[in-house]
């Protein structure tokens, strides 16, 4: 059974308690009292406490099940979030990698167009490789680019982007929890699981 399906079948034995404990069985055309088979009941009480005691036998069988398939879920998700964490190292050491690559190029690059620069050549052509030397498109550049967006947002607000605005979801939370009302936001709380 999945796990899934022990959850189901909690639900249904918890639905069935409270039928069990609120059964009234029926009675025969002699005033005898039957079970839903027609079979006859010597002992309502009896036959009561039967009922009651199969279900707990059930519920302990479920629980042990349960736990078992529970015991191996979480240890599955120990693995996974132990290949994550293994992951995102390897994500962090590569991302360290390439930005010292991208570095070393842009140096080169500056290196070698500065060289070029200095004795007034354009353009190389050797059996590896060609070497231009190319007049980009023109483009803003900024002396001081804090100074101009200080400047910007007075004089001319057109030249600025603006993002997204964003909420201060602390800010939010304190104010909430001190009883203001703020429309369309309200105190929560999620659950998380723990595995150790």
């Amino acid at each position: 059974m999945k796990l899934f399906e022990y959850s189901e079948t909690f639900a249904e034995l918890f639905d069935s308690f409270d039928a069990i404990c609120g059964y009234e069985p029926e009675q025969n055309e002699n005033g005898q009292y039957i079970d839903d088979d027609g079979n006859i009941i010597s002992d309502p009480e009896a036959y009561k406490a039967d009922q009651l005691q199969a279900w707990f036998d059930t519920l302990d069988g479920i629980e042990e099940g349960f736990e078992v398939k529970a015991e191996n879920v979480a240890c599955y998700i120990k693995q996974l979030s132990g290949e994550l964490e293994m992951l995102e190292k390897e994500k962090a050491a590569f991302e360290r990698r390439r930005k010292a690559k991208k570095n070393q190029l842009e140096r080169m690059k500056n290196y070698l167009l500065s060289c070029m620069q200095k004795i007034n050549r354009t353009s190389i052509a050797l059996d590896r490789a060609t070497i231009t030397v190319r007049n980009n498109a023109e483009s803003a550049r900024f002396v001081d680019e804090k100074a101009f967006i200080k400047w910007a947002k007075t004089n001319a607000p057109e030249f600025l982007n603006y993002g997204e605005p964003t909420i201060y979801k602390t800010l939010v939370k304190t104010a909430l929890k001190s009883g203001r009302d703020l429309p369309g936001a309200a105190l929560g709380r999620t659950q998380s699981l723990v595995i150790k």
